[in-house]
């Protein structure tokens, strides 16, 4: 039986910066976000949950961007379905983001900077940036 996850997160930019997390389960810088939990009401109520729970931030969500589906976890290899849905967010409080465990650092890194691939980033920043929603 094929594993399925959906979650949800917000892509915060700020002078051609984009808003990313590290944590000890991944090698890579994601964006905020995470899995939808029976008691959201909703995909956004998710994405501003889990930004406010990773990284303090509160956002407001601005639209719908890209959906992107994973056929296996991008860490481990496990063969599922993982639905990741993202908005375009603004963030509210820029002076109180701060990591909360198991987030470990909490960061800013040029959008240029990860064209070039300075950066290990989720796979999901890459297609953001050739769908047009990260520019």
């Amino acid at each position: 039986m094929v594993k399925y996850i959906i979650a949800s997160g917000p892509v915060i930019i700020e002078r051609g910066k984009l808003l990313v997390n590290k944590d000890d389960k991944d090698n890579f810088y994601k964006l905020p976000g995470g899995t939808v939990e029976d008691y959201d009401k909703s995909l956004e109520d998710a994405c501003i949950r889990e930004t406010r729970e990773e990284n303090n931030g509160l956002i407001k969500l601005v639209r719908p961007l890209h959906p992107m589906m994973l056929r296996k976890n991008p860490q481990t290899g496990e063969e599922m379905v993982i639905l990741l849905i993202h908005y375009e967010a603004k963030l509210l409080n820029k002076k109180d983001l701060k990591p909360i465990l198991p987030v470990k650092e909490v960061t800013w890194l040029s959008i240029e900077d990860i064209k070039k691939g300075k950066y290990r980033v989720a796979p999901n920043i890459s297609y953001l940036i050739k769908k047009g929603d990260i520019k």
